[in-house]
């Protein structure tokens, strides 16, 4: 607390200028895992809010649950940490699947879920820091750990993603079995308007403008939707839902085909129709489900803006968490 000077002539009689938080108002601002319940989920399909605890139900009784980040927005970040604990209690046979951590790095989760390391000695394994490794991630991972639960490395090592983008499918099939346990190949048709958007975002990124380079670039996502989608039917061997944590351009608009590579990948890969819940946070304000902007029209009717695209869906799920804040 900082005291003006007539306080300090007084000798604390009378105190002026409080200008920096007492500890009593420090315990009055909110956690960052309380404003994350607090939140407003917005059903996808644009009927309204939803129940934080009707969430956690459809998602105790899926196969499959994605959670689509934002990557390093804390306030989303905390909103899929504690959905996930809570799905943790609602259905304890969860499994926890993560894009960040790599299938040749799942010795290393092991080692920490079997305490054969300690956090410092995993986190050092796997190659994580305070830059790659956030709060989010960490309180998922201690949460299915304390629950006895498993953890899935479910991406492919970059190496092989490069090699894709630069050298094709083809050189990646000639490798040895143990190479080609690091990684899967897609299955499938692969055109729709998940391939279109990508394209379209590489179009925009000047360097990454070259339609060869677009499709070298989109090899490479597509080995990463084909290896999670992967690792998540192959964890449904160890229990349901399998949780992905994953960045949601791979997640958006799934519920159609072409409409989200992963999901794709996940559905092909399995013998069974499979409930998939999905739920994306969005760097908007709140407000209801944005449905996207009337056409511009000029004075003599022609249109001079066209509309923007809506988020109607975008996921089942819906949490407008505005921008990160600094």
């Amino acid at each position: 607390m900082k005291i003006g000077i007539i306080g300090v002539v007084l000798s604390g009689m009378l105190m002026v200028g409080c200008t920096t938080t007492t500890r009593d108002d420090a315990m009055m601002i909110p956690s960052i895992e309380s404003k994350a319940r607090s939140m407003e989920i917005l059903r996808g399909d644009g009927s309204g809010v939803v129940r934080w605890d009707d969430v956690v139900a459809d998602m105790a009784s899926a196969d499959v649950v994605l959670f689509g980040e934002m990557h390093g927005h804390s306030l989303g970040l905390a909103i899929a940490q504690e959905l996930w604990i809570d799905l943790l209690s609602a259905n304890p046979d969860a499994v926890l699947s993560m894009e960040f951590y790599e299938r040749d790095q799942q010795l290393a989760i092991e080692d920490y879920f079997h305490d054969v390391t300690d956090r410092a000695k995993f986190e050092k394994a796997a190659g994580k820091n305070t830059g790659n490794n956030p709060a989010g991630h960490v309180a998922m991972i201690d949460a299915a750990k304390d629950a006895g639960r498993p953890m899935i490395a479910a991406n492919a090592p970059r190496r092989y993603v490069t090699m894709a983008r630069k050298q094709g499918y083809g050189k990646l099939d000639e490798l040895s079995g143990l190479q080609r346990g690091m990684f899967e190949l897609p299955m499938g048709d692969q055109e729709g308007g998940y391939k279109d958007r990508f394209m379209g975002l590489m179009a925009g990124m000047g360097g990454h403008s070259g339609e060869e380079i677009a499709e070298g670039m989109f090899r490479s996502q597509s080995v990463w939707d084909a290896t999670m989608g992967d690792s998540v039917v192959d964890g449904l061997e160890m229990g349901s839902p399998v949780a992905l944590v994953v960045g949601y351009f791979h997640v958006q608009f799934g519920n159609e085909q072409g409409g989200s590579g992963l999901i794709d990948q996940i559905r092909v890969r399995s013998d069974r129709d499979l409930k998939i819940v999905t739920i994306i946070p969005l760097a908007r304000d709140a407000q209801a489900l944005f449905l996207g902007s009337d056409e511009v029209l000029g004075e003599d009717g022609e249109v001079i803006a066209e509309s923007e695209d809506s988020d109607l869906g975008i996921a089942d799920y819906v949490v407008y968490v505005g921008a990160e804040e600094e």
